[in-house]
C-alpha cells in the first residue's frame, strides 16, 4: 500500500506571490514621503492661475456690479438653492464700498498668488475669495472655473512657492526656515495633492473624449464645424472662413480632438508619448482659446497640465533661458608691461 503524498506547501508559494509586492509598496511609501515632486511644474501653475483670477477681475471691473453685486441680486433664490456654506456668502452680502474693497481685495490676492508672497495663505484667500464672488451669480462662470477652483483647493496643501516666487527668494536670503510639521508629513500632503490635481487632469479628458464619441457630429468629423459658424465662438471668422470651411482641416481637428484625450493617460506612461501627448493637448488648448475666443478656460488648462512636465525638463528650460540671458562673456588677455 503506497503511503501519503506529501503536499505542496501552499503558504511558501502564498509568499513568492505576494513578496514581489513589498517592493513595489515600499517604493510608492518612499515616493510619497521622502521628497515633494512636481514643484517647477506648481510653480508654473501658480503664476498662471493668480494672473487668471486678477486679469479677469480686472477687465471685468466696469460690470462688477451688474454681474456679481447688487445687479445679480435676482439669482439669489437659484443660488440659495445651490446649498453652499454661509461663509461664502461674503459679496452677496455686502454692496457698494464694501463690494468694490473686497473686490479689490480679490483682485490683490490673486497678484499675491502670480508672484508668490506668503504663497499658502494667498491660495487660500484666494480660493476663499474667488469661490464667494463665482456662487453669487450662478448664471456666470465655465468648466475652466469649476477646474480653477478644485486646483486652487488641492494648490493649498502644496509647496507651490517653492521656485519661482517671492518666497524663494526670501528664504534663499535667509537661510534654511523651521519646519512646522515633519518633513515627511508635508511631503506626503504635497504628493498627494499632486496625485489628485493629475487624476483631475486625467477624468476631465477622458470623460470629454467619451461625450464626444457619443454624438453623431463628433462621430462623422463636423463637430469642430458649427461652433465656429458662430459669432459667440469665432471672433476671426472673416479672417479664417476659409480655414474653417475645410473639409481636411474640420475633419482633422475633430478626430485629433477625441484621439489625444481619450489616450492621454495611455500617452503619460512614457516619457517620449508623454512630450508628444503635452504639445498636442496645448497646441488644442491654444486653438480653442485662439480659435473660438475661450482664452481663460484654455489658460486654467494648460496652467493645470504643466504639472506633468517633469522637473528635470523644468531645470533644463531654465537653465537654457538662463545661458541665453547671459551669455558666457570672453575676457581679453591681459598686455605684458601696462
Amino acid at each position: 500500500m503506497a503511503g501519503p503524498v506529501a503536499r505542496p506547501d501552499c503558504r511558501a508559494g502564498r509568499g513568492r506571490r505576494i513578496r514581489p509586492a513589498a517592493p513595489m509598496i515600499r517604493r510608492a511609501v518612499d515616493w510619497l514621503t521622502e521628497d515633494k515632486h512636481s514643484t517647477y511644474g506648481l510653480s508654473v501653475t501658480r503664476m498662471i492661475l493668480g494672473f487668471i483670477v486678477a486679469s479677469q477681475l480686472v477687465v471685468n471691473w466696469g460690470d462688477r456690479h451688474y454681474t456679481w453685486g447688487d445687479g445679480s441680486r435676482w439669482t439669489d433664490s437659484v443660488r440659495d438653492g445651490r446649498g453652499w456654506p454661509s461663509f461664502l456668502g461674503l459679496f452677496s452680502q455686502i454692496g457698494g464700498l464694501g463690494f468694490d474693497l473686497a473686490y479689490l481685495a480679490t483682485i490683490v490676492f490673486g497678484i499675491l498668488l502670480m508672484l508668490g508672497w506668503y504663497t499658502r495663505a494667498s491660495t487660500v484667500m484666494t480660493l476663499l475669495l474667488w469661490m464667494s464672488l463665482y456662487v453669487t451669480d450662478p448664471f456666470v462662470g465655465s468648466g475652466g472655473d469649476a477646474i480653477l477652483r478644485m486646483v486652487l483647493l488641492y494648490l493649498c496643501f502644496t509647496d507651490a512657492g517653492r521656485h519661482w516666487s517671492v518666497d524663494a527668494r526670501l528664504r534663499s536670503r535667509r537661510g534654511q526656515v523651521k519646519q512646522l510639521m515633519p518633513t515627511w508629513f508635508s511631503a506626503t500632503l504635497h504628493n498627494l495633492a499632486v496625485i489628485l490635481i493629475v487624476h483631475q487632469i486625467v477624468m476631465v479628458y477622458v470623460a470629454s473624449s467619451f461625450w464626444k464619441v457619443q454624438s453623431e457630429l463628433w462621430q462623422d468629423g463636423t463637430a469642430v464645424y458649427f461652433p465656429l459658424q458662430t459669432d459667440a465662438y469665432s471672433p476671426w471668422h472673416d479672417l479664417l472662413g476659409p480655414v474653417y470651411a475645410s473639409a481636411p482641416v474640420i475633419m482633422g481637428a475633430t478626430y485629433t480632438a477625441i484621439a489625444v484625450q481619450m489616450f492621454f493617460p495611455v500617452l503619460l506612461l512614457y516619457r517620449p508619448s508623454r512630450f508628444v501627448a503635452l504639445i498636442m493637448i496645448t497646441g488644442m488648448h491654444l486653438g480653442i482659446g485662439l480659435l473660438m475666443g475661450i482664452m481663460y478656460f484654455s489658460l486654467v488648462m494648460i496652467a493645470v497640465d504643466m504639472i506633468l512636465v517633469s522637473d528635470s525638463s523644468w531645470i533644463r528650460a531654465a537653465n537654457w533661458w538662463r545661458d541665453r540671458r547671459s551669455p558666457d562673456v570672453p575676457v581679453p588677455p591681459t598686455t605684458a608691461g601696462v
